[in-house]
C-alpha cells in the first residue's frame, strides 16, 4: 500500500462547505476526460443521441475553453485538469523529461518503489481537496492510460486502475489498493476477446478501435457496482479518462471514418453510463467533461488540405536538428542528449569542455535551429522568465516553465505543421488552437443549461467542480466559472 505524508498542502482549499453551493453535497461527482477530443467534436455529428447529445443540450457548455500550456500532451493536460494549475506549478512539464543529474529520461508517473504513482505531481488535486474537506469521501480513477489514472487520482485515491497492453488486463501499482474483484473482471474481459493479446501484447490496430473505451466503460460499471459508488457515507468522486479517441486519431486522423465510428461509439457508451450513474446516486450527481488536448487535422483530410497543413517526418526532423548543431560545432557524439520537443536538452559538459560559454552557446544554437522548416521559434529556457510582456508566446512559456525539468532550449513548432510520420494519422503538442481548444461542460444538479462564449480554461474545471461538490478549492491558476443554479437536476 502507499505511503501518505503526514503533511498535506492545504493552502489551496478551504474545508468548510462552499457558500457558492445552493444544494446539499452530491453523492457522486464524475470528471470525464476524453483524450484528444477537440472542442468541435462535441456537437459536430448530428447523429449523436447519447452522452454527448445529453451533455451538450442539458449542460453548461463553455465554447472557448483552452489549455494554456505547452506541450499539449496527455500528462500535462490531465495535470491541468486535476489540479487547476499549470506546469510551472504542478511540475508535469511533459509525458517524459530528462533528469540532468541522473543523465537519463524519466516518465511522468514513475514512482519508486511503487512502480507508478504521483511522486512527480506537485501539490494537491481536486480529489485531494475533496478528501481533505470530507473524510468520508472516496476517490476512484480509471483510464486505459496509467498516467491519466494516476494524475487524475492524486495522492489519496482509493483506487487507480489502468490497462496493461502486455497482459491484456487492467491493473494498478502497489501505491494503491488492488480490489479483490479485479481478477474476476480481468478473467471475464479476456474471455470476451474484446482486447486479445497476440504476440505478447494487444495489437496497436486493436487499441485504435472503440473496443478500448468499451473495456474502460465495462470496468467503470463493475467498479460502480462492486464499490457501491454513489452510495458511500460521503461524496464519491469518479474520474474517468477515455483514451480511444487518442489512439484512433494517431492512427487514422481527426476526420477519418474510423474517428466518426469512435465518437459515435463513445457517445452511446456515455449515454448508458449517465443513466447508470444517475441510478447509482439516486439523481444526486454532478459531472464535468473536458479533454487533455486536441489535435491537428491531417494534411490528407479535406480540413487539413484547406488549412494548408504540412506533414514532417519525426525522425527526419529530429535528425535535422542534430545535423544543424553538428555543422556549427562538429562533435563525435550528439549534441542533443534528449529530444522531447518542445524541450531539447543539450550536452553542457561538452560545450564547456570546448571552452564555450553555456548561455552564449544556447543562444547561438537557438538561432541556427530556428531556421529549420516547421520551426516558428526557438527560445533559450533560462530567458523565459524575462521575456517581454508584449511577447505573444511569453505567457504560455512562463506558465509551462520549470527550470529543473524543462529543456535547455524550447522549440515552438510552426502553425499548421504536423510532426508525425505515420500517415494518415495525426498528433498534437503545440499551443495552436487545434491542439489547445477543448470542450468544457458542467452538468447535473446546480447547473443551468446553456452555451457560454466567454473565455475559459481547462484549469477552471477543478475550482468550478469543487464548488459543485460543496467545498472551495483555489489552486491559483484556474478560477471557478459562473454556473447559474437551477432547482431541478437533469
Amino acid at each position: 500500500m502507499r505511503r501518505i505524508s503526514s503533511v498535506v498542502v492545504l493552502a489551496v482549499f478551504v474545508c468548510a462547505p462552499s457558500s457558492a453551493s445552493a444544494f446539499a453535497k452530491p453523492k457522486l461527482g464524475v470528471v470525464l476526460v476524453v483524450d484528444q477530443m477537440r472542442a468541435d467534436y462535441l456537437e459536430r455529428d448530428a447523429s449523436f443521441s447519447g452522452g454527448f447529445k445529453r451533455l451538450a443540450s442539458q449542460g453548461a457548455v463553455f465554447t472557448q475553453a483552452r489549455h494554456l500550456h505547452i506541450p499539449t500532451e496527455t500528462a500535462p493536460g490531465h495535470a491541468a485538469i486535476s489540479t487547476g494549475r499549470l506546469p510551472a506549478v504542478h511540475g508535469i512539464v511533459a509525458n517524459d523529461w530528462y533528469v540532468r543529474v541522473a543523465g537519463a529520461e524519466t516518465y511522468c508517473v514513475a514512482d519508486a518503489p511503487f512502480g507508478l504513482g504521483p511522486a512527480h505531481l506537485d501539490g494537491p488535486t481536486l480529489a485531494d481537496g475533496l478528501k481533505a474537506s470530507d473524510p468520508k469521501a472516496r476517490v476512484f480513477a480509471v483510464s486505459s492510460k496509467d498516467r491519466a489514472a494516476v494524475i487524475l487520482g492524486g495522492r489519496r485515491a482509493d483506487l487507480a486502475l489502468w490497462f496493461d497492453r502486455f497482459s491484456g488486463e487492467f491493473t494498478t501499482s502497489s501505491y494503491y489498493r488492488r480490489p479483490a474483484w479485479l481478477d474476476a473482471f480481468n478473467a471475464k474481459l479476456k474471455a470476451s476477446a474484446l482486447l486479445p493479446v497476440e504476440g505478447g501484447r494487444v495489437a496497436s490496430q486493436t487499441l485504435a478501435t472503440p473496443a478500448l473505451d468499451r473495456a474502460v466503460a465495462e470496468l467503470v460499471s463493475e467498479l460502480v457496482r462492486r464499490e457501491k459508488v454513489g452510495r458511500g457515507p460521503g461524496t464519491d468522486l469518479l474520474l474517468v479518462s477515455f483514451s480511444g479517441t487518442d489512439t484512433v486519431g494517431h492512427r487514422f486522423g481527426t476526420e477519418a471514418p474510423e474517428m466518426v465510428e469512435q465518437l459515435r461509439s463513445l457517445d452511446r457508451l456515455l449515454g448508458g453510463l449517465l443513466v447508470d450513474w444517475s441510478r447509482a446516486s439516486k439523481g444526486s450527481l454532478v459531472l464535468a467533461l473536458t479533454a487533455d488536448h486536441g489535435a491537428i487535422p491531417a494534411p490528407e483530410d479535406p480540413m487539413g488540405k484547406a488549412m494548408g497543413v504540412k506533414r514532417l517526418d519525426w525522425d527526419a526532423f529530429a535528425a535535422d536538428l542534430e545535423k544543424i548543431l553538428q555543422k556549427r560545432w562538429p562533435a563525435p557524439r550528439p549534441w542533443i542528449v534528449s529530444n522531447q520537443v518542445p524541450h531539447l536538452y543539450l550536452d553542457r559538459a561538452r560545450a564547456e569542455g570546448l571552452g564555450l560559454d553555456w548561455l552564449s552557446f544556447l543562444k547561438e544554437a537557438a538561432s541556427v535551429l530556428s531556421k529549420l522548416e516547421g520551426v516558428a521559434r526557438v527560445v533559450v529556457a533560462d530567458q523565459v522568465p524575462v521575456l517581454g510582456v508584449d511577447d505573444p508566446l511569453a505567457q504560455i512559456l512562463r506558465r509551462s516553465y520549470r527550470p529543473d525539468r524543462c529543456g535547455d532550449i524550447i522549440l515552438i513548432v510552426a502553425e499548421n505543421y504536423l510532426l508525425h510520420d505515420k500517415a494518415p494519422g495525426t498528433s498534437h503538442g503545440s499551443a495552436w488552437l487545434y491542439d489547445s481548444h477543448v470542450p468544457l461542460v458542467f452538468w447535473g444538479r446546480g447547473v443551468k443549461a446553456g452555451h457560454h462564449d466567454g473565455p475559459a480554461a481547462a484549469v477552471d474545471l477543478a475550482p468550478t467542480f469543487a464548488r459543485l461538490l460543496g467545498f472551495d478549492y483555489a489552486p491559483g491558476d484556474g478560477a471557478a466559472v459562473r454556473l447559474e443554479a437551477q432547482a431541478e437536476g437533469h
